[in-house]
Formats: structure tokens, sequence, C-alpha cells
């Protein structure tokens, strides 16, 4: 490479670093002057407007819309970013069929351009309006819609293909969506799905929330044992707290009872967190607790369910028990310590 040659590179490099600093400064906005500029004109009307005559026959005239309106030299660059992103999310109202595969493929492609700076690190810089994440949020909208429908026909056709359906699937939209139809289907039809789920939750712990659901509107004992058996993941402690609406609190007593007796420690103990507020003034409840505080896998689910604002009752007790010098001590008088500290912070568990 000559001097002359090796000069021109540089000069090119340095024009074009020049000229990207200067797109990226003249896209980063401060956030209260972009929400001022989106208040100059009427967002509304304009996203209606794009939505006007919306069908697949008008979809190159609906294109030709958006693309105007990204154009728009009169309207300030936030306003026209947040009256295309109202309009993508008027889109999840529409069915699928409604809107061209085109146009949901151009919002997905969109380049924001007005960024600001995130509250948490000034030097990053996010999209005011993630057009790109709305239309994700679409497709998403309408995945959801489609396997709820699909659903709805397992349901009364095929419940055991429904279930296995829900099994093998890595789609969190057609899990939801099937979901969504278990909840609105009658308690006949719902019951007999809930057979096939238990007799495949000890295979497939996915079928947890599925269970929760069913559980919740049955209020089936035996459902909500197997759960306590066989449940596992981050559905598990929703699904307990879910069931435990419809039960009494003798059952949900009589469900904790089994829960430790029998059910692996890591499900009892989340049993005694999402059931013992609603049973914590029960003798027999705090009995239990109580009995447990020596146990080494429970006990301190147990103090901590006992330091949960404790009557005077139950403070007595694990002051009597708190005297001695053993595991159920110590545990004891953990309980009174955390509760103490409760007090003083004027918090709760």
């Amino acid at each position: 490479m000559t001097k002359r040659t090796g000069r021109l590179f540089l000069l090119c490099c340095l024009f074009n670093s020049t000229l990207t600093e200067g797109q990226t400064l003249d896209l980063q906005w401060d956030l209260s002057s972009a929400m001022a500029a989106i208040q100059t004109v009427d967002i509304a009307a304009a996203a209606k407007e794009i939505g006007d005559d919306l069908s697949l026959a008008n979809s190159a005239a609906t294109l030709i819309k958006i693309q105007a309106l990204e154009n728009r030299s009169d309207w300030p660059l936030p306003a026209r970013e947040a009256a295309i992103y109202k309009f993508t999310q008027s889109l999840t109202a529409l069915p699928r069929a409604a809107v061209a595969p085109e146009i949901i493929q151009h919002l997905s492609s969109y380049q924001a351009r007005t960024l600001v700076a995130l509250e948490d690190h000034g030097a990053g810089l996010i999209p005011l309006f993630n057009i790109r994440g709305a239309a994700a949020g679409v497709e998403n909208a309408w995945q959801h819609a489609e396997f709820a429908a699909e659903a709805f026909t397992l349901i009364k056709t095929n419940p055991a293909k429904l279930v296995t359906n829900y099994i093998v699937s890595g789609n969190q939209n057609q899990r939801s969506g099937y979901l969504d139809a278990l909840a609105q289907t009658n308690l006949a039809d719902m019951a007999e799905i809930q057979d096939i789920a238990l007799e495949r939750l000890g295979t497939a712990p996915v079928l947890t929330s599925m269970l929760a659901l069913t559980a919740a509107k049955t209020a089936d004992t035996f459902a909500i044992q197997q759960l306590l058996l066989d449940g596992r993941g981050v559905g598990l402690s929703p699904a307990l707290a879910l069931a435990n609406q419809q039960l009494q609190q003798p059952e949900t007593i009589s469900l904790l009872a089994f829960a430790i007796q029998h059910a692996p420690p890591t499900n009892a103990a989340q049993a005694i967190a999402a059931w013992w507020p609603g049973i914590r003034h029960k003798l027999a409840a705090r009995d239990l607790m109580m009995g447990l505080l020596g146990d080494p896998a429970l006990g301190a689910s147990a103090a901590l369910a006992l330091s949960l604002e404790p009557d005077i009752q139950t403070i007595k007790a694990l002051k009597d028990i708190a005297r001695g010098d053993s595991p159920a001590a110590r545990r004891a008088q953990m309980a009174l310590d955390i509760n103490h500290n409760q007090l003083m912070d004027g918090t709760s568990p």
C-alpha cells in the first residue's frame, strides 16, 4: 500500500466512524423530549388510519401507509414510531388470517430508531418503541388463540392426545393455550383429562401445571395428593396455592399431614409455605409444625412457618421448647428470633 493510499484509507475510516457516531447521536433521545414530541400529534388517529381497510386484498396499500408514516418529514421520529407501535399492538385483536404475512414480516424486521438511555446504565441505549417486540407479541397472541382452539377440539374428541401434546410440546404458547381452554371446559370433561394426566404425572412432571388447574376446579384431594407425591418444577408451588383455594381448613391440614409423612421433603416444604398462612391459628396445624422442629429435612421450614405472626399460644409453646438443647430447641429459638426481627423491622415473611 502506498503512503497516499494509506492516508486515503485512514481518512475514509475516520469519516465512517464520525458518521456512525453522528447517526447514533441523532437517534438518541432524552426520554422527556421524546414523550413531548409524541404529544404534538394524534398518534391514535394515525394508527387507525393505517388499519383502515386492512385486509389481505389491501395489504399492499396498508404497507404503503406504514412506509409513508415511517418517512413522514413533518412528524418527529418518536411520534412516527409511537403510531406504528400502536398499530402493531392493535393487530392482536385480529385473527392471523386478516393480516397479510408481508405486513407482519415488515413490522418484525423494523429497525427502531428512537433510542433512549437505560435507566440503570446511562451508556446503554434501548428502543423507546420496540416495534419488533410488539410484532413478536402479536405472533404469540395468534399462536395462543390457535392452540386454544385446537385444545377445545381435543377436549371433546381426543383428551389423551391433548395430554400427550402438552407433554411433548416445547412451545409455551401451546401449553398456555391448552390451559386456557381447559380452564373454560365443564367439570366432567376436566375430570376426564385430570385422570389421564394423573396416570402420567410420575413420568411427566411437566403436567404439574395442568393438574394444578384441574385440582383447583375439581377440589379432588386424591389429585392434590398425587401432586404432592409426583409434582415437580416451578409450577408446583403455584399449583399448591391454587388447589388450596377450594379446600376447607380441615382438608388443608389433613393434606399437609399427608405431605409431611409421604411427600418428598422439597414438596412438603412447598406445601408448608403455600398452606400455612391460612391455617396457622388452628391447633392441629400448630401441633404439626411443632412436631417438625426437630426434623432434619423440614425443621427449618417449620420454624419459618411458626415465625409468621404467631399468636400468644404459639409463642409460649416455642419458648417452652427453646429452653432445651436440641435441634428442636434451636429451631424454636430461631422462629422466635425471626419473629422478633420482623417486629423490629416492621416486615413480615
